[in-house]
């Protein structure tokens, strides 16, 4: 009796460690899967004269990394972000992309000007491992770069060549104002290759190289050559302080604004200002196009942070994270996400983003859509939104 109470013992055991070992073949590998994550780097300027520019694409990123995790993440793998603040200074931007190549971190966000992506895009040239995204920047010398480098927004050449073909049907003088760095001295330089064989006269052209430069002077200098028109590509606060030097200095001609960063700024507390002139346009790359997939973004990213994305440049963040699961979608390296395969499946995507369309040419740089802004009875409207044929 014994043995037999002894040997049902056993096999009771048996069972129930059997029982044990199949609950937990079934189901650890999808405890596993939901459990691993994919860590991307975000390298932006979250404070000083750039934070609004920064703040405004991380804000992006984080609704789309919101919205790819609770959908159970990546073919089950979550998005962590690594968030950084490169202070708007390059040496510090530089450093941290460094950093986290040498953690290992397969991919990475970042950032939002030329002068603060440049020196992150050079690392890449060096070695191989981690890829740099960059949701803004677009200068010339960026394009092409390197194999492990992918801009989100289109080249400076499309902006310079859309701002150049508005310049021609409204102009015949213009003088232009530019923030004297790569990005600033190329997009100068293709408006004016664009407006060599037309009628337009650029007849004077103003770098602004100082923190603080003296606005008042500067915009006397700017009307001494009596322009019809004055471009401005600057993309910080200055560009508010010139604007209402050009004011206060009786200016009253077109002007156009190349950036649309500080278009909410521009609304709020300059209407007054830039009501005086006669024309105030932003011809500047699309913060999003029309469609069911920007509509929601919109409404998401109200109820997130009780913002409207409209007017700012949250979409190129939303896009950036977004053109990164697509990538993981389409498959692994040996079973691996690394950023080889991240890379050559970026290569290959077909995105429509809230951006407008991402196809990636052979130097890793996409075509864009356009927006032409009026201000009208104190609030910017959209004139008109060109998408690439």
């Amino acid at each position: 009796m014994a043995l037999r109470e002894h040997t049902r013992s056993r096999s009771t055991i048996a069972i129930i460690f059997w029982l044990f070992c199949t609950i937990s073949i079934i189901h650890y590998p999808v405890l596993a899967a939901e459990n691993s994550t994919i860590t991307c780097g975000v390298i932006l300027p979250l404070s000083g004269e750039l934070g609004v520019l920064g703040t405004d694409i991380l804000h992006g990123i984080e609704l789309a990394a919101d919205e790819i995790n609770v959908r159970g993440g990546v073919d089950g793998y979550h998005i962590e972000l690594r968030v950084v603040d490169d202070q708007g200074n390059p040496q510090i931007s530089q450093s941290l992309f460094y950093d986290m190549h040498s953690d290992g971190v397969p991919v990475v966000i970042g950032s939002c000007t030329t002068l603060l992506t440049l020196p992150m895009a050079e690392e890449t040239k060096k070695s191989s491992g981690t890829l740099l995204i960059s949701p803004q920047a677009n200068g010339e010398a960026l394009y092409g770069i390197s194999p492990w480098f992918f801009q989100v927004n289109a080249p400076v050449f499309y902006l310079a060549k859309f701002v150049s073909e508005w310049l021609s049907y409204t102009t015949d003088r213009v003088a232009v104002v530019y923030i004297d760095d790569e990005y600033g001295r190329s997009l100068l330089s293709y408006i004016r290759k664009e407006l060599d064989n037309s009628s337009v006269s650029i007849i004077s052209t103003e770098p602004v190289t100082d923190e603080n430069p003296d606005h008042s002077t500067l915009a006397l200098r700017i009307l001494d050559a009596a322009p019809d028109t004055i471009v401005i590509i600057m993309y910080d606060e200055r560009e508010i302080s010139l604007i209402r030097s050009l004011a206060d200095a009786g200016y009253r001609g077109q002007i156009i604004i190349t950036e649309s960063v500080l278009m909410d700024s521009y609304e709020r507390s300059e209407a007054d200002v830039i009501s005086k002139f006669s024309l105030f346009t932003i011809s500047a790359y699309s913060n999003l196009v029309p469609g069911d997939h920007t509509t929601r973004f919109i409404s998401s990213y109200k109820k997130r942070f009780d913002t409207d994305p409209t007017k700012s440049v949250a979409g190129y963040g939303y896009d950036s994270l977004m053109l990164i699961a697509e990538a993981i979608c389409r498959g692994t390296e040996n079973g691996t996400i690394t950023a080889q395969s991240i890379k050559d499946n970026l290569e290959d995507v077909r995105y429509f983003g809230v951006s407008g369309p991402k196809v990636f040419d052979s130097h890793h740089a996409v075509s864009t859509a356009m927006d032409r802004w009026v201000f009208k009875d104190g609030n910017f409207t959209l004139m008109s939104t060109s998408l690439p044929s």
